[in-house]
């Protein structure tokens, strides 16, 4: 059976999405994405599939983080998917064999993904947390510094003020005095 490989350009066609995400997501993921002699990298259909897995989560919300810690199971299913060489006699064997079993690991996959969800989310939520707090401080930080400018400034015009008062005042008792005096020593002067 021949093996069919897809260049990044057609596998990003298949997929519906940009090239660079293909890249963004090879890197953030840590996948196995293969190379041909060139470099180049070559999609097989089980890395289509895993891409699409990967597509589907994204689009329900979930972040890279979250997918990468699901990508063994996704990895899994993919194999289970592909083994279609298993005779289907043998399937039928297996499945009356253990069906509880089945059910079982079911829930408890389920339960396990919701635990895993629900890890995800109180992570996510206290990366949110810690942002808005260091957000927040900065900016009653800087609206508290602004406020003491302001008060600063309103303090220094009103010392300015008071100390051009106060030498006013200092000029006007010095002309007063300088006044008087004249006015006392022309009456002096007029008198003798």
């Amino acid at each position: 059976m021949v093996e069919v490989r897809y260049i990044i350009s057609d596998a990003s066609k298949q997929l519906d999405v940009e090239p660079h995400v293909l890249r963004y997501w090879e890197e953030e993921l840590e996948l196995n994405i293969p190379r041909n002699e060139l470099g180049h990298r070559y999609f097989r259909a089980e890395d289509l599939n895993i891409l699409k897995s990967v597509k589907k989560l994204k689009e329900q919300g979930l972040q890279l983080k979250a997918i990468k810690m699901m990508l063994p199971g996704i990895l899994e299913e993919d194999k289970l998917c592909g083994e279609e060489d298993t005779p289907k006699q043998e399937i039928q064997e297996v499945s009356k064999a253990v069906p509880m079993e089945v059910s079982k690991s079911g829930s408890s996959k389920v339960q396990q993904f919701q635990e895993f969800l629900q890890c995800v989310l109180e992570d996510t939520l206290k990366e949110n947390n810690q942002i808005l707090k260091e957000q927040l401080t900065k900016e009653v930080s800087s609206e508290v510094r602004f406020l003491l400018e302001e008060r600063e400034e309103k303090e220094e015009k009103r010392y300015k003020k008071l100390d051009e008062t106060i030498r006013e005042m200092q000029k006007m008792r010095q002309e007063t005095a300088t006044s008087t005096n004249r006015r006392f020593f022309r009456s002096k002067k007029s008198k003798g």
